[in-house]
């Protein structure tokens, strides 16, 4: 017998994404696993970046997932991770744009990282990192000038 969808389906719940929204909220009393999950998500960018360059060279999929592992997908979390935190605590715009600089810092370094793989990569490249600066922090500036 073939099992149905709605009895593959029958105990999932909404539990985990609505933890993971509210961690994403970076709530002051699990600031530390909140940057902590936002750090992995980025160094996982990085690697699974580095890794699709190294496996899958002629792939018109794994360029454009490349593409949009080296900027656009990070700094765009970070800008919605900014809003959704700005909303959750009003008042910690601030200090929550100081904490997307250290992230900042840690994508720099995991992208330094993927240079000990491919010297040829855009790991760390400032250029494409101002580019998502450009994405986050003007986001961020304006959540924590309107909270």
């Amino acid at each position: 017998m073939v099992p149905s969808l709605s009895s593959f389906l029958a105990g999932v719940t909404s539990a985990p994404f609505k933890d993971l929204l509210d961690l994403l909220s970076l709530p002051p009393e699990r600031i530390g696993r909140a940057l902590g999950l936002l750090a992995a998500f980025m160094v996982a960018c990085e690697w699974s970046r580095i890794a699709l360059g190294t496996t899958l060279t002629r792939s018109a999929l794994a360029h454009v997932v490349r593409c949009l592992l080296t900027f656009v997908l990070q700094s765009i979390v970070l800008a919605v991770v900014l809003v959704l935190a700005d909303r959750a605590y009003p008042g910690r715009g601030w200090i929550n744009l100081g904490y997307a600089l250290l992230l900042y810092v840690i994508w720099y370094l995991a992208g330094q990282v993927t240079s000990l793989v491919r010297a040829d990569n855009e790991g760390a490249d400032l250029g494409f990192m101002t580019v998502g600066a450009l994405i986050t922090f003007p986001v961020g500036i304006v959540a924590a000038l309107l909270t």
